[in-house]
């Protein structure tokens, strides 16, 4: 400043020019979104305090968008005042039909995780979903993953309806893809992961490493292979316990000779890549 001043590069400015007043936006939202979590301390007796979580609420400055740990009677109430706003959704615990007939109606939720209620019938999910974990999926709810076109990434835990055959994806959208299925509906497994061979780069699998459990797949290297997984970069083997760690490294070996060399086969327990 000074040099420039010395320089007379620098002059003083016209009373006559008007400087252009900068105005605050009339409304910025937050940059991240608002979050609010149910705990035991918005339920009594197990039912939630609607009322009580709305006051407290409207005190905030930020309309919540994201609904975690969502549990408790009445949570279909929750839902059909908070809908409008919520991108966002986990619940905790297993849910009712009635729930989730609220959550079909949540235009604008993207990122869903749901425990459903085993042997009961469910309406349909959301399809502008982009993230979704489900437990307990339906038939009629795995069904509609074939209409997500958003959809990016992908869990689904425990099916127990009838074995289903899935087209090839119209969207190729998905990324990550997350399966445990028994070993009566490893055909359904195989169809689900062939169906979004063209885009999945992530795959993440529950297996055990010997029978007995259910989850055991001894030809599953060939069977992946088959599947045409041309976008895959990485396997992840999911266990419930601690590694047997020389019958997991022979499982590792197995699947990684029938696949393409740029893929990483790991175990979940073990965190280990396979030599």
């Amino acid at each position: 400043m000074l040099q420039l001043g010395a320089d007379g590069q620098l002059g003083m400015v016209d009373d006559a020019v008007a400087i252009p007043a900068i105005r605050s936006p009339s409304h910025v939202r937050p940059p991240l979104i608002s979050v609010l979590s149910i705990t035991d301390k918005h339920l009594d007796n197990g039912r939630l305090q609607v009322d009580d979580i709305l006051r407290t609420v409207q005190k905030q400055w930020a309309v919540p968008r994201s609904l975690r740990k969502l549990h408790g009677d009445g949570s279909e109430d929750l839902l059909r005042v908070m809908g409008p706003h919520l991108e966002e959704l986990e619940t905790s615990g297993e849910v009712q039909p009635s729930v989730m007939e609220e959550v079909l109606k949540l235009s604008g939720l993207r990122r869903l995780k749901v425990r459903c209620a085993e042997k009961v019938d469910f309406p349909d999910l959301p399809l502008l979903l982009e993230e979704l974990i489900v437990f307990n999926i339906t038939e009629n709810q795995l069904r509609c993953v074939e209409h997500m076109p958003r959809l990016c990434s992908l869990a689904v835990i425990n099916y127990l309806g009838p074995n289903l055959t899935f087209p090839p994806s119209k969207h190729n959208s998905l990324r990550w893809l997350g399966v445990c299925f028994d070993t009566h509906h490893k055909s359904s497994m195989l169809s689900l992961i062939r169906a979004h061979a063209s885009s999945v780069q992530e795959l993440r699998v529950f297996c055990t490493l010997s029978e007995g459990e259910g989850f055991y797949f001894p030809d599953f290297g060939q069977e992946l292979a088959d599947c045409g997984l041309h976008a895959l970069q990485y396997l992840a083997l999911d266990r419930k316990k601690t590694c047997q760690a020389a019958a997991c490294m022979v499982q590792r070996r197995d699947i990684r000779s029938c696949l393409p060399p740029s893929v990483d086969v790991v175990c979940m327990k073990c965190q280990t890549m396979q030599f």
